[in-house]
């Protein structure tokens, strides 16, 4: 923990990990925890201040265990944050342990929802989202000018800027996928989530993530995307645990399970001195 301004920070890994000798560096998150909130104006000032991928502020809210946030990347408001809200789940649960060794589950209120969050039995924090319909469709006729190679299939997930699933075959190295991003932002408001069945043992799916109309032309670790793809891959593998590699130049590895009408994602999580 640090201070910052008279404010408690603390910084964050998230999705980290040596995997079958292969080092992922995952992402990073900063954690500001406020007695109240502060304005979106100073939020943002503070994220752009910082060369950051998530930061992100919580303070509490009139119920016990129930916790605000919102997040911010050095451009804009981010709506929702997978990786930030495992690295806030984290940060809560640590602070809580010293004064009590009841871990009772926290939720967090976000600007258009309720995550809940929980402690497996090896001390493992996950953050449960409700699960999202997927609506498959044709593949757009702007894919060919956005990807250096074609996707076989393609999905539309939630509102006009929510989400894009495209799937490359069996096989298919996703590092050699090149995304023209200024074609992409022209071309639509969802993000882009390219995904394919993993060859590498151990692991059942990899994705990469493009959101360039957020500010973000590639993330390097995208928990709430993975919200979106165990939906999609439970129907397809007829599983519902998964392990997840994002294919980013930093590269993460992501944990996933359908359970009790949920989608829990997981990672190693560390608080960095």
């Amino acid at each position: 923990m640090h201070q910052f301004e008279g404010q408690s920070v603390f910084h964050v890994s998230v999705f980290s990990g040596n995997y079958g000798g292969k080092i992922h560096a995952g992402t990073e998150a900063l954690v500001f925890l406020e007695n109240e909130s502060l304005t979106s104006e100073q939020m943002q000032s503070i994220a752009q201040r910082k060369d950051i991928a998530a930061t992100c502020f919580v303070w509490p809210s009139e119920q016990p265990q129930h916790f605000n946030i919102r997040f911010f990347n050095p451009q804009t408001e981010i709506q929702l944050c997978g990786h930030a809200l495992l690295a806030a789940a984290r940060v809560l649960y640590e602070e809580h342990s010293k004064q009590s060794t009841d871990a009772n589950p926290i939720e967090f209120i976000t600007q258009s929802s309720h995550i809940n969050t929980k402690i497996d039995t090896n001390h493992q924090v996950w953050i449960g989202f409700d699960p999202i319909a997927i609506e498959p469709t044709a593949i757009p006729v702007w894919a060919e000018d956005c990807c250096n190679i074609a996707p076989v299939s393609a999905s539309k997930v939630g509102p006009s800027n929510g989400y894009w699933i495209f799937e490359w075959p069996e096989g298919f190295d996703l590092t050699e996928l090149a995304i023209d991003f200024d074609k992409l932002t022209f071309a639509t408001e969802r993000a882009l989530i390219a995904t394919t069945r993993s060859q590498v043992k151990g692991f059942d799916y990899d994705l990469r993530y493009f959101a360039p109309q957020h500010g973000v032309n590639e993330d390097k670790a995208t928990g709430s995307a993975n919200r979106v793809l165990a939906s999609y891959w439970k129907s397809k593998l007829n599983q519902s645990k998964f392990k997840a590699r994002q294919l980013s130049a930093e590269g993460a590895v992501i944990e996933v399970e359908c359970e009790g009408g949920k989608v829990w994602i997981s990672g190693k999580v560390t608080i960095n001195a």
